[in-house]
């Protein structure tokens, strides 16, 4: 089932109601579970033309080695059932953009809100990689951005082996910018390539392009990754020489996952990301070389001299770096340190409601893409004030979600909101849909105001005015009133 065609019935169980995704593998559908009375997504992952039999048992024994990976920021798989004799999964739904279009729309992300995503994505590879499972299809459009996490999806769909990315009629399936360049010239996709995959992703968070701009033709940008490295990011601040380590060439200078992770987490709560893999961890120009910069964060290097100059050459950059490097660090404890746009790193916030109508908050938007303060829920600072972006992005994100999945949105509640879940369950389990209008945020107060427009099941709709408080938990922004 790979058009259009509405499949119906999936498995005896499963009713199709809309399609909410393509990709090269089919149409992923949003279905409702007859026997739990929930939303799930549903997507065919076998018996495609050309797949030979043992290639289908194969995704099959994956996407059930997928479904015991339980992980806050993982897509879970639920279920693996068979329609008409092709297997399907049966995953979470989650009400959100992706991050690719989340970026799109948005803008880009500040260096630390980037930083605070790949750290809570690498978390979940970390836990994928040890569980013996390797992603294989790591990209901004299988992140999911809803319920107050990025959530990555996808576990168990992609194949192993030099078939993954390219069939035998020589048609890429995979996405080529994000492809690591072994693997880009036929090499097994390992731990290594989700690695590089990840800081592609990251890199698209905060510069808003990809690292390796397409070429016209899947084939020609695999090229460029196997032989070219990828363009200098310009906003990328402190996370510069983690993205240089992560999208190497050389696979032992990436690092492991775990490794990335604390990288990427000491990034998000302020810090300097630890040392790099190399100590040429700047990335070079990807196209010709650059005229030399003045700055010593943007100088590429130049071409090596022999003997004891080469030597002086190397000792004085060094001292020139861990200058560098020293300033930055005894910067990096206020917003925009690291060279990012203003207020990412705000704190602590509230929005106070003014009627008993069950709405409930959110945790950060971690992963919203402009409010990169939302992102930064791994800031180490307690005392700052949430911005306007975060909590417009938290108040959207919230009201998106309670109608679709409310053990997500009662989730994103703070501890003393979670006290009456039934009467949560019955106001909420009686609206159809709520939109957000007229929506400001006083960064002063914390104090959040949104017309809130409700469609209840069966009756006509309902316009209310109301104020939310939002405060950052242990990190993470929460509705307290």
């Amino acid at each position: 089932m790979t058009d259009d065609t509405t499949p119906g019935l999936i498995g005896d169980r499963y009713e199709t109601v809309r399609p909410i995704g393509r990709g090269g593998m089919g149409i992923v559908w949003l279905a409702r579970d007859t026997v739990l009375g929930r939303q799930v997504a549903v997507k065919q992952i076998g018996d495609f033309p050309g797949e030979s039999e043992g290639e289908t048992r194969r995704a099959m024994r994956e996407a059930r080695a997928a479904a015991a990976l339980n992980h806050p920021n993982v897509v879970a798989v639920y279920d693996v059932t068979e329609h008409e004799g092709t297997p399907w999964l049966v995953m979470e739904y989650v009400a959100g953009p992706t991050l690719a279009s989340a970026i799109r729309e948005r803008g880009p992300m500040t260096p630390r809100g980037a930083a605070d995503l790949g750290a809570q994505l690498a978390g979940a590879l970390a836990a994928a990689h040890r569980a013996g499972i390797v992603h294989r299809d790591v990209k901004p459009a299988n992140v999911l951005i809803g319920g107050g996490r990025p959530k990555l999806g996808d576990f168990g769909i992609a194949r192993s082996g030099p078939d993954d990315q390219l069939t035998q009629t020589g048609l890429v399936t995979g996405t080529p910018s994000y492809m690591a360049p072994e693997v880009a010239v036929g090499d097994d996709h390992g731990e290594a390539a989700d690695v590089w995959a990840l800081g592609a992703t990251i890199y698209f968070a905060v510069e808003g392009k990809d690292a390796y701009p397409s070429q016209g033709n899947a084939l020609a940008t695999l090229r460029t990754i196997a032989a070219d490295p990828p363009r200098r990011p310009e906003r990328a601040g402190q996370l510069e020489p983690v993205l240089a380590d992560m999208l190497s060439r050389d696979a032992s200078r990436r690092g492991s996952m775990t490794q990335a992770l604390r990288r990427l987490e000491s990034i998000a709560a302020g810090g300097s990301g630890g040392a790099p893999a190399s100590a040429t961890h700047r990335m070079p120009a990807a196209s010709a070389p650059a005229p030399a910069q003045h700055h010593p964060r943007q100088h590429p290097q130049g071409s090596p001299r022999r003997g004891r100059g080469w030597l002086w050459a190397i000792l004085v950059a060094g001292l020139v770096a861990l200058l560098v490097a020293g300033i930055a660090f005894a910067m990096s404890g206020g917003p925009g340190s690291d060279g990012s746009s203003g207020g990412a790193t705000s704190d602590r916030t509230s929005a106070s409601r003014t009627s008993a109508d069950g709405t409930s908050a959110n945790r950060t938007t971690t992963t919203s893409p402009t409010s990169s303060a939302s992102s930064t829920a791994a800031s180490s600072t307690s005392d700052g004030l949430i911005t306007e972006a975060e909590g417009r992005t938290f108040i959207e994100d919230y009201f998106s979600t309670v109608t679709s999945d409310r053990d997500a949105a009662w989730e994103m509640l703070a501890p003393e909101r979670q006290t009456n879940r039934s009467g949560y369950d019955r106001f909420w389990s009686g609206i159809d849909s709520v939109t957000t209008s007229d929506l400001s945020v006083d960064e002063a107060s914390g104090e959040v105001a949104v017309t809130l427009t409700y469609q209840p099941e069966g009756r006509g709709e309902s316009v209310e005015d109301h104020t939310y408080k939002l405060t950052r938990i242990d990190g993470q922004i929460r509705m307290t009133k």
